[in-house]
Order: C-alpha cells, then structure tokens, then sequence
C-alpha cells in the first residue's frame, strides 16, 4: 500500500480570520513503515489526519491510495483505514467495549462471533477484562485509548492514523502500546501514521519523522539517520584535573568544560577535530583520561534545531 497525499490544502475562516491549517502538503508513505508527524501546537497534524481519512474536505489537492483519489467519490477507500481520534473520539462513550466492539463489527459488516473474539483478546492484552461492561465515560483517559486502538484495528486495516495515541496512558500501558504498533506495521507490512508531542515514544518507534510547520512540509529524517549524524553526535570526556594550569589550553577544543569534584568533565563537539586528535592533545598536555562517553544527538535536539 503507498498512500500519497497530492498538494492539501486545507482553509479554515472564522469570523474574518482566515487560516492555513495545511499548505501544498505533499508527501509519500509507505506501507511496512511507522511514520511521525511532529510540530508544534496549530501546525496543521490533526487537520493531516483527518483529510486522510475523510473527516475534513481539503480545498485543493487530494489523498490517493495505490493511485486511487479520496475525493471526490472514493471514499470507499476508506475501508483501509483505522484511526484513533485525538481525545478517544472514535469510539462512543455511552456503549460499554463489548457493546462498541459489536457495533463497529455491524457497521463494518464483519463477522460478529469472530469480531468479538478478537476484541476481547485485545481488550484482555490491554488489561481490561474486568471494564468489558462498564461503559467507557466511566473509565480512565488510558483505558479509552487502549479500547480506542481496539476498535480500530478490529477490520484489519492498512494503514492506521493514530493522533496523540499514548496520551492518558501509564508507562507500563505506554511501553505496550508502543510494541503493539511496532509489531502491527512490522508482521503484517501495514502502514502506520502517528502524531504526538511525545517525542521520545516516536524516536522509539518511527522509521520516518516528517516536520510539520504551519502547515508545510519542513522536512523528513529517518530515524537512524537521526542518531547517525556524525556533525551532531557529541563525546563527554572526563578528565583528572591534574595540573589545573592547563586548563586553559583546553576552551580552544572543548565547547563546555565543567569542574566536578576531582574531574574536569569536557563536551567535545567533533567538528574542527578529530576525536583521536582531541585524545592524543589531552595525554601530551598530562592530563589522565578516566571516561568516554558518546552521545548520539535524540530527535528532541532536531526538534529544537528545527522550531527554537
């Protein structure tokens, strides 16, 4: 499955306000892939998700799936799609999770026995099996997420829109979550499009992370080529202070030097200088070297990189 989003533009005006919520979005997904949409607040990732599946008509362009336009008459596309809403709002509060998986079962024309087997197996790995009757307004921000992934993913869908999914969730349910949509884009080569501000859950989980800016296209990483980065990439050396006198040939290599107890903890930027280099300069002014560490730059420091 490739779905191909052509140009989308979507307008909002209010009272005499005009705003630009997407503008001339292009971009390419593909299936077997986990991608990230990340921006700050207004910067168009809610308005995204729901041009593609159907929620919001965008005034120019279109989504197509494997070339096959969404507007304005093949909505029948959006069979492929399962989405959680920002907030759980694809699914209905008043129904309890066996009554919203029954009803979803109905509506989608699914086989009902078969459905609720599924539900209830998920419902279960979630740790809901003592709330399958209790209707979901009476239960936790969490546990609506986790019936919301439920749900929609009871038809088997292609491609699944997930808006903010871990918000309300404990780590523990978190941590699951995570391997859950891990694993369903990996074994059955779907596709998966998840927003969130959480931005190490995505560095976790995504093979791409698209920038969204305003409702442009910013740019677009792989995520290991995020933590590849040689020109980000940073090493803390730790040094005995030995003869302090020294330390002042140091601010020429080194961007931050910090006295600790007996140590001189340095952050050497390869940029200028090889690390060998930056080695060999410490052992020849006599300073005895007690620790490396490197550190790979995290999809926060693009972030701040991209938007600060």
């Amino acid at each position: 499955m490739v779905l191909k989003l052509k140009n989308l533009t979507k307008i909002y005006k209010n009272k005499g306000f005009i705003i630009t919520a997407l503008n001339d979005f292009t971009y390419e997904f593909k299936s077997g892939k986990v991608y990230g949409i990340v921006g700050l607040n207004g910067a168009g990732k809610t308005t995204l998700i729901k041009s593609i599946c159907g929620l919001l008509i965008p005034d120019r362009g279109n989504v197509f799936f494997d070339n096959n336009p969404l507007y304005p008459n093949g909505m029948y596309n959006l069979k492929k799609i399962g989405a959680i809403l920002e907030g759980s709002r694809n699914i209905f509060w008043n129904f309890t999770p066996i009554q919203n998986a029954k009803y979803f079962a109905y509506l989608r024309g699914l086989p009902l026995k078969e459905t609720l087997n599924k539900a209830i197996r998920l419902f279960e790995e979630f740790g809901l099996s003592e709330k399958l009757n209790t209707p979901v307004r009476n239960l936790s921000q969490g546990m609506k997420q986790k019936i919301a992934i439920t749900i929609s993913i009871l038809h088997n869908p292609q491609i699944l829109l997930l808006d903010e999914p871990t918000l309300g969730l404990d780590p523990i349910a978190g941590n699951k979550m995570q391997e859950y949509i891990l694993n369903f884009a990996r074994d059955s080569d779907r596709l998966v499009i998840v927003t969130s501000h959480q931005l190490s859950i995505l560095e976790n989980i995504c093979d791409k992370i698209i920038f969204l800016k305003k409702g442009c296209f910013v740019s677009s990483y792989d995520i290991e080529e995020i933590k590849m980065n040689s020109k980000k990439i940073k090493y803390i050396i730790k040094v005995e202070k030995g003869n302090t006198n020294n330390t002042s040939l140091l601010t020429s290599m080194f961007g931050k030097i910090v006295n600790s107890d007996n140590m001189l903890v340095l952050e050497f930027l390869p940029k200028e200088f090889e690390l060998n280099s930056c080695i060999e300069f410490l052992i020849k002014k006599g300073f005895i070297i007690k620790d490396i560490e490197k550190i790979a730059p995290s999809l926060e420091d693009l972030f701040m990189e991209e938007f600060a």
